[in-house]
Parts: C-alpha cells; sequence; structure tokens
C-alpha cells in the first residue's frame, strides 16, 4: 500500500524524472517528438518548483519508491503521472480518488481536467465525460473532461 503525500522540495528530482520517463514511455506513441520535448522541458525540477506555488502537488510513494503525482489547482486535476510499470495497478485510481475527495471537501462539485490523448480512456473509466477539445502549439492536443462530484 502506497503513501499520499504533498510534495516536498527534496521530491523535486524523483518527480521530474518519473514525469519525465512517462511522457517517453507512454505519451510517445500519441504526440510529435516536438511535443514531447516541449513537455519534458516544462516538468523540469525547476518548472516544478514553480508549480507548486500555484497549485498542491500530490505523490504516491511505496517503500521509498516515487510511483505516481498529481496536481489540483481549484477545482481542477493537474498533471496526473504513474510509472508506465505501474499503470492499470491502481496507482493513478488512488492519486485521482484522493484529489477528488480532497476537491468535495473544498466544495467543488464538479472537477475537471486537460487529458492527453493517452489518458482519455482511463478517465472516462473513472466516470469523466468529455467536454471538448484542444490544441495547444506546444503542448499538443489535449480532451477536456469533467465529473460531478457526489455527497
Amino acid at each position: 500500500m502506497g503513501l499520499i503525500r504533498q510534495i516536498e522540495e527534496r521530491d523535486l528530482r524523483r518527480v521530474s524524472a518519473l514525469i519525465q520517463n512517462t511522457l517517453l514511455v507512454s505519451n510517445l506513441p500519441d504526440y510529435d517528438l516536438e511535443t514531447i520535448g516541449n513537455l519534458l522541458a516544462a516538468f523540469s525540477p525547476q518548472q516544478l518548483h514553480a508549480l507548486t506555488e500555484k497549485r498542491r502537488i500530490y505523490v504516491y510513494e511505496e517503500g521509498g519508491v516515487m510511483l505516481g503525482t498529481i496536481g489540483l489547482e481549484g477545482g481542477r486535476v493537474c498533471n496526473l503521472f504513474v510509472a508506465p510499470d505501474r499503470q492499470g495497478s491502481g496507482v493513478g485510481a488512488e492519486l485521482l480518488g484522493f484529489v477528488e475527495q480532497r476537491a468535495r471537501l473544498e466544495g467543488y462539485d464538479t472537477i475537471t481536467l486537460d487529458s492527453s490523448l493517452t489518458a482519455v480512456s482511463f478517465y472516462e473509466r473513472k466516470g469523466y465525460r468529455r467536454t471538448g477539445e484542444q490544441a495547444n502549439r506546444s503542448f499538443g492536443r489535449t480532451v477536456t473532461m469533467e465529473k460531478r462530484l457526489l455527497g
């Protein structure tokens, strides 16, 4: 069983490496090399540190190994990444459930996110529905999704 906790300064390099590895292994089939390169730069330890100023970032750790990360900014899920060898093991579902509960406790009745093309089916299985699509010149196409949070 893993531990979900808020990111700390000492985690930035390991979380950056986790995200960058996931982009290269899991997302590369859905995005061109230029887009992947832009995303790799966007998740450097320095950029992650800057993101902690505007959103809460959580990590999933098991036995000292960093297995996943997720962000929450208001009622918006940001940047869910799970180590490629642990995808499908429940780590992503636990992280998503964790931030959904946080958002619910903060009074949000709907939660939104912009999914990578790679993760759309995961979010659909978790009760999210598509509400749109957008293309970003630097970061590629994403699918906007939302979910009603009940009680």
